[in-house]
């Protein structure tokens, strides 16, 4: 007998990578990366390069993923029949080996933090998911 539910962690991790995808291009357009069509492939990489370096950007880019690990935690937990704090954590653990084998030039500290809070993030979303079912 398995405590991980396949499925609420796939749709949990999925739905947590969505809202990241569109949250990081709504960062970047609000920290004034404008994209255009007009643009070669390098002004784009040089534009996003730029705004990923800035300080603003990064804290709020933490926070915000702080919060999608979070709902990813709530989300798998809230789908898992049984055992919602070992599905919440599977979606922080999937988050940190998918940051890991998408790691770029992001500063050190930034990689750390993020690292430290994704599982406790997780963790406090199962919780979360876990007060509201009934007893």
């Amino acid at each position: 007998m398995t405590r991980f539910e396949p499925k609420a962690i796939l749709i949990a991790m999925l739905l947590s990578l969505a809202l990241d995808v569109v949250g990081g291009f709504m960062l970047l357009t609000l920290f004034g990366v404008q994209f255009a069509s007009s643009m070669s492939p390098e002004q784009v990489d040089a534009a996003i390069k730029a705004v990923t370096q800035d300080q603003g950007y990064l804290l709020a880019s933490l926070v915000y993923g702080t919060g999608t690990t979070l709902f990813g935690g709530y989300v798998a937990a809230r789908i898992a029949r049984r055992y919602p704090y070992f599905n919440a954590l599977a979606v922080g653990v999937l988050a940190i080996v998918l940051s890991l084998l998408l790691a770029n030039d992001l500063p050190w500290w930034f990689n750390a933090i993020g690292y430290l809070l994704t599982l406790p993030a997780a963790v406090l979303g199962g919780h979360l998911a876990r007060q509201q079912r009934p007893a």
